[in-house]
């Protein structure tokens, strides 16, 4: 499966008021990580992705991505077993004009071999269950 999430950022959009979006993902295991910054943000926009309260991508908590006209591309072989199957992009732009977009793609396996993409959609959009 391929998940493609565009995080758009306003201009003016400082590190202290990062924009949070939420991926949300199927239950399977990552195993690449696409983030595309199209040309002409001349590293003026910021990206970490978070999965639960960890930041994981970079994985030194006081860097980011940032770029202009580059795909950064990496593998990766984390399990996501257990609900919910989500990671967090936190993101800002220091254009002063221009808002900005950083597309995240990310490629998951199932974890379960011959499960069909109907089914995995099917889980990924059932409602969360709510506890009492």
């Amino acid at each position: 499966m391929f998940y493609v999430f565009p995080v758009t950022i306003p201009a003016n959009t400082p590190a202290s008021a990062k924009v949070k979006q939420i991926l949300k993902i199927a239950r399977g295991r990552i195993r690449r990580i696409h983030v595309h910054f199209p040309s002409g943000q001349i590293g003026l926009t910021h990206i970490q992705l978070n999965y639960g309260l960890h930041q994981f991508y970079p994985t030194n908590p006081e860097a980011n991505f940032s770029s202009s006209g580059e795909t950064i591309e990496f593998a990766e072989d984390l399990v996501l077993d257990s609900p919910p199957y989500d990671l967090q992009a936190y993101a800002w732009n220091l254009d002063d004009t221009y808002e900005h977009t950083i597309t995240i793609r990310i490629d998951l396996e199932s974890l379960t071999p011959g499960r069909s993409l109907a089914e995995e959609l099917a889980e990924l959009l059932q409602p969360a269950e709510v506890s009492s």
